[in-house]
């Protein structure tokens, strides 16, 4: 609890309950005690007692306890009663008038909120007046009225009675209860024996003096006694050097009681008196010294409680304060100073002032010794930088210093300094010096307005961005922020406000003018500044002038958009304008006919005429080719120059027949001459365009532009001046063909491609002489497929060799395996002419033919079509001859579709001729086939050529071929071709039984 805010009785705290039965005994046994003791200072046998310790103990037990121990009390003062011999009937009405007094006391002084720590005057005052002036009266006044009825007293003795009941009763309650009260109130200083010790002793010096006082020499009050005063002297020391209530106030009741008691046995200077003077002598003698310790523990305790009002009135403005005894060296701070510097800083004031900041000791040093000297008696600030025991940062602090005390040669002997905490002051002061250099000297516009946009400041810089003075801009609404100007840039002043109090701050961009006439592009960032309580009242105001770089921009655009000598679009705006285009065309239905044109040999012009007339030339096309442009009112054809001498055209058409008239429209204005200044004659230009049609060609801006060139690249290749348009259909095929040889490179890649076998048997003995490699694509999704399926798409192509390289490597790993699994095949591949012609076909096939064991060569023959073999017959037969070296044979496929002559078969030294199966398949029913065939068979007869017949369907078709001569067959009507896992097991199979395929039940005729 602070101090200066004391409990009053009703808020003393109360004791549990548990403890009503400890509480009433300590009453019951304070009051007999204490009873007894005032029984023993009685001066007679009928007389009151001179001092009644009793009244004192219930009053200090009501305002402890409460009304909880008032039966206690009675219970006491009734047991002292009879003690005292009086009669029966008495005993009630004593018991019941003493604790009518106390009673009295303590509701009056609860209601009237008496400080039970008597800290204040007035407390004293209330403790005096009713505590031991109205109760003790109204107990006294009472007892004597109980005794008067019982006839206990004669009235004449009535008041003297009464103020003897009075007065020991007050002397009671002014000594006992505030001891008592003081037991509440525990020190918080620690205690050590020497602060024991000197109060102490000047408790036994004052008890000493009394009791020599008293029971000294023999001595008259009116005599004098200067021992009488020495004990009161000691209690003022006492009182004033002392703070603990409880011991000064414990001595000056001993003295009260060792007074009375020597009064009460005549002896000491109050006993020579006579009655009754010596009694009221001795109370007003006791009476003192029981005040003495009283009013100085109340004057202390006022004095404490302004000492600590002013001190957390200090503390609590964030001020420190120290005092320094220049004799002593000690120091007395205040708790803030503490908070500040810590317990552990220096004592000393100029060591204290050795930890400012070395700029600023010197100048504190010079204060302290200025303030030392004789003649100054001022009080003197300085701010300085001190160290914080938090983190020891140096904070400005306002330091100000005075002297208390002077000695008589005028010499400080006592100073006082206080400490402020000014720091927030000096950093706010650099900020607002910050804060006006920075508004002074920023490079954007700065304003501070009003709600209304009233400038209530303007920076220079916005001042010169608008061409008007401070003053005249002050007081006025800012002109970018004008309703009618928010307006025509298309800002609501009403958002403007609502997004500045919802978010704090708006954004955009305004164009105004200037006090010149100058239009300005202005961003403009608007700001609230908070306010702590209310609403907003001002708003910062960012301008940053964005003419000059949007000038600046719009040109850079310009330059990146425009074409610098004719200002026509260039090619990046060209492309932007026709994506553009191309969505108004899908969205309204329209055709976009998109062109390039070039100007024919212009290059010739340039040479002949110069750079300048080139350039001159170049701006009449534009012009010219911008008359042939049609326009509406939601649209317009569209001419840019793409490069040099190259110009694109977006043309809006119905159909394909008015965009070809659209374009002999552009070529027929360009046929006319070209005056160009400084020449003799004019020139005559003509020019050559390409076009494509949108969405016949459904390509984006990009691929439309490239089949406008391809296109023109064609009308130039075709004799240039005239126009031609993209053939779309051309290029879906193309693109058909590049998708599929993707897909078979895809194929390659995966695995897809398998190579199948089909037999070749001797048809006169049933022998398997070998097999013929075929390509098939096992695809994921169409099954198996011939070659005739995807073959042609890349026989032509380098998909097409590399294919070929993957048969061959393949078709020799199988070759190899039979061999060494005992299958004596000779294996046939067939060779594409495009292969055939690769200039590495034969290195290539020798680096095969090398990792494999030398009898897989000699089981090799290569097939190659009639016609492949005759287009290059010298480099045919020089692969030929290298074949053989490696132990390749050679055969002609197809023979008999092609057209060579006997020269060429005479030239080609082939080991096989093999007939072509449409031969074969229908000389059963046509004679020509059949004499051909038999032609075939005689020719390769006479060449030692072996021959082969394809398309072997059937036992005649064998049985035809054993009498012509040809003993050699392959067909479907033997096998089909199988995986090259199946043909060991049908080799077996038909050798034990050969029959053709299962076809025909007979065997084949020997």
């Amino acid at each position: 609890m602070s101090p200066g805010h004391e409990p009053s009785l009703s808020t003393l705290p109360s004791d549990g309950t548990g403890r009503l039965l400890e509480q009433t005994l300590l009453v019951f046994l304070g009051c007999l005690l204490t009873g007894w003791l005032g029984m023993q200072l009685t001066p007679a046998p009928s007389s009151p007692a001179v001092f009644w310790p009793p009244a004192g103990v219930a009053l200090a037990a009501l305002i402890r306890f409460g009304w909880r121990v008032a039966p206690s009390v009675w219970l006491a003062l009734a047991g002292l009663a009879a003690l005292q011999g009086g009669p029966a009937l008495a005993i009630p009405a004593v018991a019941s008038a003493g604790l009518l007094g106390a009673s009295a006391a303590f509701y009056i002084l609860n209601r009237w909120g008496l400080n039970a720590r008597l800290a204040r005057r007035r407390d004293l005052a209330l403790l005096l007046l009713i505590g031991a002036g109205l109760a003790p009266l109204l107990s006294a006044g009472a007892n004597v009225l109980s005794q008067l009825a019982l006839g206990a007293v004669a009235p004449t003795r009535a008041l003297p009675v009464l103020l003897q009941l009075w007065g020991a009763e007050a002397l009671a309650v002014v000594a006992i209860t505030p001891l008592l009260l003081s037991s509440r109130v525990p020190s918080s200083k620690p205690v050590s024996l020497r602060g024991v010790a000197g109060p102490g002793l000047l408790a036994v010096a004052s008890l000493l003096s009394g009791t020599w006082a008293v029971f000294g020499p023999p001595q008259t009050l009116l005599g004098g006694s200067p021992w009488l005063f020495v004990p009161a002297l000691l209690l003022v020391w006492m009182s004033l050097r002392v703070t603990s209530f409880a011991l000064s106030a414990g001595t000056a009741l001993a003295l009260l009681v060792l007074s009375s008691a020597a009064t009460v046995s005549g002896l000491g200077p109050f006993a020579h008196a006579g009655m009754p003077v010596e009694v009221a002598l001795l109370w007003c003698y006791c009476a003192a010294l029981v005040f003495i310790p009283l009013l100085s523990h109340t004057l202390l305790g006022e004095m404490r409680q302004d000492r600590a009002r002013w001190q957390g009135a200090l503390d609590a403005s964030g001020i420190g304060v120290a005092e320094w005894d220049l004799n002593t060296g000690s120091q007395t701070v205040s708790p803030h100073w503490t908070q500040l510097f810590g317990t552990q800083g220096p004592t000393q004031l100029g060591e204290w002032l050795a930890q400012a900041h070395p700029v600023d000791r010197s100048r504190a040093l010079e204060l302290l010794a200025r303030l030392k000297s004789h003649d100054d008696d001022g009080r003197y600030s300085e701010a300085i930088r001190l160290p914080i025991a938090k983190g020891r940062e140096w904070c400005w602090h306002e330091l100000s210093l005075q002297v208390l005390e002077r000695d008589p040669q005028r010499r400080a002997i006592r100073l006082q300094a206080t400490l402020l905490d000014v720091n927030w002051r000096h950093v706010a002061e650099e900020r607002q010096r910050m804060s006006v250099s920075l508004f002074q000297h920023l490079h954007e516009g700065l304003l501070v307005t009003d709600t209304r946009f009233q400038v209530l400041d303007a920076n220079p810089s916005y001042c010169r961005m608008l061409g008007e003075p401070r003053e005249a801009l002050n007081g006025a609404v800012a002109p970018p922020l004008l309703t009618p100007t928010l307006l025509r840039n298309g800002i609501d002043p009403l958002q403007l406000q609502q997004e500045v109090l919802d978010v704090g701050h708006w954004t955009g961009r305004v164009r105004c003018s200037a006090a010149d006439g100058r239009v300005l592009c202005l961003e403009l960032t608007v700001s609230a500044i908070p306010e702590p309580i209310g609403p907003q009242r001002y708003y910062i105001v960012i301008v940053s002038d964005l003419t000059q770089q949007l000038q600046v921009q719009e040109l850079l655009d310009h330059q990146r958009s425009y074409d610098s000598l004719t200002e026509l679009p260039n090619q990046r705006e060209f492309k932007q304008r026709l994506d553009i285009a191309l969505r108004a065309s899908e969205a309204e239905g329209f055709m976009l006919c998109v062109a390039c044109l070039d100007i024919d040999l212009f290059k010739r012009v340039n040479a002949r005429a110069g750079a300048a007339a080139a350039d001159q030339l170049l701006v009449q096309v534009a012009q010219r080719l911008q008359t042939a442009l049609r326009s509406a009112a939601q649209w317009s054809d569209e001419l840019a120059r793409l490069s040099g001498d190259e110009f694109g055209l977006i043309l809006r058409c119905r159909d394909a027949a008015e965009a070809r008239r659209a374009a002999e429209r552009i070529l027929n204005v360009l046929r006319t001459p070209f005056p160009v200044a400084g020449q003799d004659e004019p020139f005559e230009l003509t020019a050559s365009l390409g076009a494509t049609l949108y969405p016949v060609d459904h390509s984006d801006g990009e691929t439309l532009l490239r089949h406008a060139a391809h296109a023109l690249y064609r009308v130039k290749r075709s004799g240039r001046n005239n126009y031609q348009f993209f053939d779309t259909e051309k290029r879906l095929r193309n693109e058909a063909r590049v998708v599929a040889l993707g897909r078979m490179q895809e194929a390659l890649d995966a695995g897809e491609l398998q190579l199948y076998y089909q037999p070749k048997v001797n048809l006169l003995e049933g022998r398997v002489i070998g097999v013929e490699a075929l390509l098939r694509w096992n695809h994921p999704e169409r099954g198996v497929l011939a070659p005739a399926h995807f073959l042609p798409e890349v026989e032509n192509t380098g998909l097409g060799v590399k294919i070929g390289d993957w048969v061959l490597e393949n078709a020799l790993k199988q070759s190899a395996h039979w061999l060494s699994a005992g299958l004596d095949l000779l294996l046939s591949v067939n060779v594409s002419a495009r292969h055939l012609q690769a200039e590495d076909f034969g290195q290539r096939l020798r680096e095969l033919l090398a990792r494999h064991p030398e009898t897989v060569a000699q089981h090799l023959v290569l097939e190659v079509l009639e016609s492949a073999a005759l287009a290059d017959i010298d480099a045919t037969q020089s692969l030929i001859r290298q074949c053989r070296e490696l132990g390749v044979r050679f055969a002609l496929d197809d023979f008999g579709t092609g057209y060579s002559t006997l020269t060429y078969l005479k030239r080609l030294t082939v080991e096989t001729l093999k007939i072509d199966r449409s031969f074969v398949q229908n000389m059963l029913i046509d004679n020509k086939d059949r004499a051909l065939v038999e032609g075939v068979i005689s020719l390769a007869r006479h060449f030692g050529c072996q021959v082969v017949a394809e398309g072997v369907e059937s036992a005649q078709h064998a049985s035809s071929l054993v009498s012509m001569g040809c003993v050699f067959g392959q067909g479907n009507g033997i096998a089909v071709a199988m995986p090259a896992a199946a043909i060991a097991g049908w080799i077996e199979q038909f050798e034990q039984s050969p029959v053709l395929a299962g076809r025909q039940p007979d065997p084949l005729p020997l």
